[in-house]
């Protein structure tokens, strides 16, 4: 009997077992990702339709991006298992292609896209759309499927300042750009916006209770939990029918070239800086290059309608690199399969 689990280079039959296990991990991948697609088309048809307005949709929005999604990344941060995996290469062969990433498609709307070029705020909201993954919805499922809960602790490592790091780098550069009445946000206001952005509070305090060993009482640990439940059904529900409203086909070419960055230019980036400059062992290898190769995280679409840039684009980033991603993360799969 094979296992389903995806083992570096240890195989029963050198010959059957890559095949087999690239069949059954890309049987599991389509499994977790289907029900994302799916819950996206429910809510672009539920707001084509016009069963839910636009103001209902923004009321739903402001529960699941202000309550629901901060209590479910609060309660994952307090209770990961960091153990002693920590390491500045696995650190660094991640973030440093992230950031670049990042800083590549930045300069590409800035230079090329017609109605946002030599806009900081609009760059910084792409790059970000560009360079995000869907870490826990799509990465951690995928990795366990893939590897074994073994990967638990190193994927907690990297979502713990992923999000924190990129939200506060847009952040950062939105806040040089002149509001709608002309005045330049200043450093207070930046930071009052940054530290008041409830997916940041979430993430860093949720850091600080599992670096300081605060244990969270029952209660408010199974509310949490409950609070956080609906967060990724109802921000991709929101993410479909937000697409309802918004004319998408002028910015096909940067959809196509940000979900292009995400599913490809990034995990190259990050494999050949996990395994050129930083040599580090496959298991870590396979599962920062499957992280980095997730389609675009829903998150990027909240700092998106937040800096009212880019939304249309941002979303459908979200869409298409999902709907690719059943195809390139099991080509992933097994290129770090045979590379290994």
């Amino acid at each position: 009997m094979y296992s389903v689990f995806y083992t570096i280079g240890i195989y029963t039959d050198s010959i059957t077992k890559p095949y087999i296990t690239f069949t059954l991990n890309f049987m599991n991948i389509f499994t977790v990702i289907s029900p994302l697609v799916l819950l996206t088309l429910l809510g672009f048809v539920c707001a084509k339709i016009q069963w839910f307005n636009k103001a209902q949709i923004d009321t739903i929005s402001k529960f699941t991006f202000n309550i629901s999604i901060p209590a479910f990344l609060f309660y994952q941060m307090a209770n990961a298992n960091f153990s002693d995996q920590i390491s500045p290469g696995l650190f660094a062969a991640f973030y440093l292609p992230v950031l670049c990433c990042y800083l590549m498609a930045g300069l590409a709307n800035y230079f090329f896209h017609k109605k946002y070029k030599q806009n900081y705020a609009a760059s910084a909201v792409y790059a970000l759309g560009s360079s995000y993954s869907n870490t826990i919805i799509v990465g951690l499922p995928v990795l366990l499927a893939a590897i074994g809960e073994q990967v638990v602790g190193i994927v907690f490592l990297i979502v713990t300042f992923h999000s924190a790091m990129l939200f506060a780098l847009t952040s950062a550069i939105a806040s040089t750009v002149p509001n709608l009445n002309g005045s330049r946000i200043t450093k207070m206001t930046f930071l009052k916006q940054t530290f008041n952005n409830p997916l940041i509070i979430s993430i860093l305090s949720g850091l600080l209770f599992n670096i300081a060993a605060i244990e969270i009482p029952i209660f408010l640990s199974d509310s949490l939990i409950l609070i956080g439940k609906p967060a990724i059904t109802l921000a991709l529900f929101i993410l479909g029918a937000s697409l309802a409203f918004y004319q998408v086909r002028s910015e096909l070419s940067f959809i196509l070239i940000a979900s292009c960055f995400k599913l490809i230019i990034l995990p190259v980036m990050v494999y050949f800086s996990a395994t050129l400059i930083f040599e580090l062992e496959p298991m870590i290898t396979t599962v920062l290059v499957i992280l980095s190769a997730c389609p675009t995280g829903v998150n990027a679409y909240l700092i998106a309608k937040v800096q009212g840039l880019h939304q249309e684009t941002v979303a459908s980033s979200v869409v298409v690199s999902t709907l690719a991603s059943v195809i390139t993360i099991p080509l992933w799969l097994w290129w770090l399969n045979i590379s290994s």
